[in-house]
C-alpha cells in the first residue's frame, strides 16, 4: 500500500537582490500569503495566484512558485496560463523565469507576471476570478550544469567573460551535445578565428576528431567554409571546452564587421 503524500511546510524564499530591499513589513505580509496558500504536497510544484489586476497596457499577476522538492529548483521559460472561474482559457504566454534563480526544498517565491493585454481574451476576464496555473503541457526536463576544463592559459586573462557566456547559455537536456559561439574575430592577415564552446552532458566523454564550419554574414551568405581535423580533442562528461579554429580568407579588416555574423557547423 503506497505511503501518502505529506504537506510540505513553506518558507517565503526571495531572491537575494529581492531580498536587499524588502522591509520586515512586507516580508510578514508576504508570509500571511503564503500561510493562507493551500497546502502542497511532497515533490509537487506548485503556483499560486494571490491577485490579478488590469494594471493598463498589461494584466498583473503577482503569484507563489511554491518548491515541494527535497532538491532546490530553477525555471527557465514556462509556459502559464491565465484562466477565470468556469477554467476557460483568457491568456497564455512563454515566461523567462531564469531571473527567479534557486528555489529552496519548502521554498516560496513571489513573483509578478505580466500578460500583454493585446494577447488577453478581455471579454472572459475578470479580475477578480481569474487565476495563473501552469500549461498542462508542460513537463520536467532534466537540465545540465557545466563547468569548463583544460581552460586555455593564453585566456585567462578573459576567464570571466567566458565564464558568464556559458552561464548564459540556453539549458541543454542531459545525453546531449552542444556547441555555441562565442566570437567571431578577423584578425590584420585575413585569417577569421572562431572561438567555440562546446559543452557534453553525454554520461561518458566525447572525442571530436572532425568538426564542419560554414561562416555566414548578416545576410546568410556565405562567407568561408572548411572541416577541421582535431588533435586528441576530448570533453568529459559535464564538462565545457574552448576550442578556437582559423579559416583563412582575403577579407578586409577595415571594411568588414563580423559582430553579426554566425557559425553552421555543417
Amino acid at each position: 500500500m503506497s505511503q501518502e503524500k505529506q504537506n510540505v511546510e513553506m518558507e517565503l524564499s526571495l531572491t537575494e537582490r529581492f531580498d536587499a530591499v524588502v522591509s520586515n513589513v512586507q516580508k510578514d505580509i508576504m508570509n500571511e500569503e503564503i500561510s493562507g496558500l493551500e497546502p502542497i504536497k511532497e515533490n509537487d510544484i506548485n503556483v499560486s495566484t494571490i491577485y490579478v489586476f488590469d494594471d493598463g497596457d498589461e494584466i498583473e499577476a503577482k503569484v507563489y512558485f511554491r518548491n515541494g522538492f527535497l532538491k532546490k529548483v530553477n525555471f527557465e521559460y514556462v509556459p502559464l496560463v491565465l484562466v477565470n472561474s468556469q477554467e476557460e482559457i483568457v491568456a497564455s504566454k512563454m515566461f523567462d523565469l531564469r531571473e527567479m534563480g534557486d528555489i529552496p526544498s519548502g521554498g516560496a517565491r513571489p513573483w509578478k507576471l505580466y500578460f500583454e493585454k493585446s494577447s488577453v481574451d478581455m471579454a472572459k476576464f475578470s479580475p477578480e476570478n481569474c487565476k495563473v496555473i501552469f500549461n498542462k503541457n508542460i513537463k520536467a526536463v532534466n537540465y545540465a550544469k557545466f563547468e569548463f576544463e583544460n581552460f586555455p592559459e593564453e585566456l585567462n586573462n578573459f576567464k570571466g567573460e567566458f565564464q558568464k557566456f556559458l552561464e548564459n547559455l540556453p539549458n541543454i537536456e542531459k545525453g546531449k551535445f552542444s556547441a555555441s559561439t562565442f566570437n567571431i574575430t578577423l584578425q590584420q592577415d585575413g585569417n577569421l578565428v572562431v572561438t567555440i564552446i562546446m559543452r557534453n552532458s553525454v554520461e561518458k566523454a566525447v572525442k571530436i576528431e572532425e568538426i564542419p564550419v560554414t561562416i555566414k554574414d548578416e545576410n546568410d551568405n556565405v562567407v568561408v567554409s572548411g572541416k577541421f581535423q582535431l588533435n586528441d580533442f576530448t570533453i568529459n562528461s559535464m564538462k565545457a571546452k574552448v576550442c578556437i579554429l582559423a579559416l583563412e580568407t582575403n577579407l578586409n579588416t577595415d571594411t568588414v564587421d563580423t559582430s553579426k555574423w554566425k557559425v553552421v557547423f555543417q
